[in-house]
């Protein structure tokens, strides 16, 4: 299972090995509280039972997070130990997904990623205008990408 927080709420996916998307979605908290955030994280852990949880490593060069958000995953990830295993996903490994060099981009991951996932193309946006907030269905892919990461990444190392 992968999450990612979100201003207004959290964007998950459920991966079985590493082509099965099991489940997917986003759970609003309604505005930018991490006590409710927390929450629906814990719920999702309950319901899905995962072995991993993989997160953005928000330590690691070039991740781009707000501090909100920051303590969040600190919270989640002192979830780590008998309960789940957290697996944290540096941008590097993010962007090692897709053979194309488009996948470069957060919108070419997004659109590799439904393409390997096809179960995901109605959450797939048009490419936004700089100008243009980010989508909020855009975290279900970023969840999706650290998901698939950290299965590639366990995969190489057995």
């Amino acid at each position: 299972m992968a999450v990612d927080p979100y201003s207004r709420g959290v964007g998950f996916v459920v991966i079985e090995g590493q082509d099965r998307l099991i489940d997917w979605g986003l759970r609003s908290t309604g505005k930018a509280d991490n006590a409710k955030a927390a929450r629906v994280i814990d719920k999702l852990i309950d319901r899905f039972r995962p072995d991993v949880l993989a997160l953005e490593d928000w330590d690691s060069a070039g991740a781009r997070r707000c501090k909100r958000v920051e303590r969040l995953l600190d919270r989640i990830a002192a979830k780590e130990g008998p309960r789940v295993l957290v697996c944290l996903i540096t941008r590097r490994q993010i962007c090692a997904i897709g053979p194309l060099p488009q996948t470069g981009t957060k919108h070419g991951r997004a659109c590799f990623l439904a393409e390997r996932f096809p179960e995901l193309q109605p959450f797939l946006r048009p490419s936004r205008k700089p100008w243009d907030p980010e989508d909020d269905r855009m975290s279900v892919f970023d969840a999706l990408s650290f998901a698939v990461a950290c299965s590639e990444t366990a995969r190489k190392t057995e």
